[in-house]
């Protein structure tokens, strides 16, 4: 059984947190205290130490406020996709402030080795497919739902007679010709999701007749059941119609 291993964080100390609270209560106290104990020429010195320890607490108060305005900027950087985001440390503080910088700028070095590995890994798989499908003795059919384009093998691109290895969905699926197909991979894609078979006419731009295949299309589902690709085989009957 595998035992999680987790890095110890080490928890500042509460300074601003003590500060922010100590000082005004403290200069209040010390001052009212003063006032009632002390001679006049002492009144001075305690209003001086009073409104010094405002400027502290004021800046304590600042520093708060603009570390929540960076940290509402990186938020929605991460949010747009932009993981080389980051906040900028004081390396001399060690306080609650700095400790959530550290951890902010952990968290986009984290995102950012993710993004790369899917990068890389989306890159294998696209360049794995473009090579089966290039060896493949069987036409195929990619469709890329989110770009809705259509991609032709060799082999695909020699049974339908064509050149072009592209056709965008609507140049292919909104002529009349193609109802049947079109109601075939809509079926497939946006309604039943699944492994569909049928055997339909398909003319593609450039093509001077349409010719009866048999597709079987297999639409590819994420987490959330949305078909962003799909595989379509072919087999021609011989003979266009």
């Amino acid at each position: 059984m595998k035992q999680r291993i987790s890095n110890p964080v080490s928890r500042p100390p509460h300074l601003l947190s003590i500060i922010w609270l100590f000082l005004p209560a403290f200069g209040l106290i010390s001052a009212l205290i003063g006032w009632a104990t002390t001679e006049p020429p002492i009144h001075w010195m305690l209003a001086i130490l009073f409104g010094l320890s405002l400027l502290c607490w004021g800046y304590v108060s600042i520093r708060i406020i603009y570390f929540f305005k960076r940290l509402r900027r990186f938020l929605r950087l991460l949010l747009a996709g932009d993981y080389d985001a980051g906040i900028r440390t004081r390396k001399k503080s060690n306080d609650e402030i700095s400790a959530l910088e550290n951890t902010a700028n952990q968290v986009a070095d984290r995102l950012r080795t993710y993004d790369r590995l899917r990068a890389a890994r989306v890159s294998m798989y696209s360049r794995a497919l473009e090579l089966l499908l290039l060896q493949s003795k069987q036409g195929i059919i990619t469709a890329n739902v989110e770009k809705e384009t259509f991609s032709l093998n060799p082999v695909a691109q020699k049974i339908l007679g064509v050149t072009r290895n592209s056709f965008s969905f609507e140049s292919v699926l909104k002529p009349q010709i193609n109802d049947s197909f079109s109601t075939l991979f809509n079926r497939a894609v946006s309604g039943r999701k699944t492994n569909t078979e049928g055997f339909c006419p398909l003319q593609l731009p450039g093509m001077q007749s349409p010719a009866r295949l048999s597709f079987l299309i297999m639409p590819l589902r994420d987490r959330d059941e949305t078909v962003r690709f799909a595989v379509l085989t072919l087999d021609a009957s011989g003979t266009n119609i």
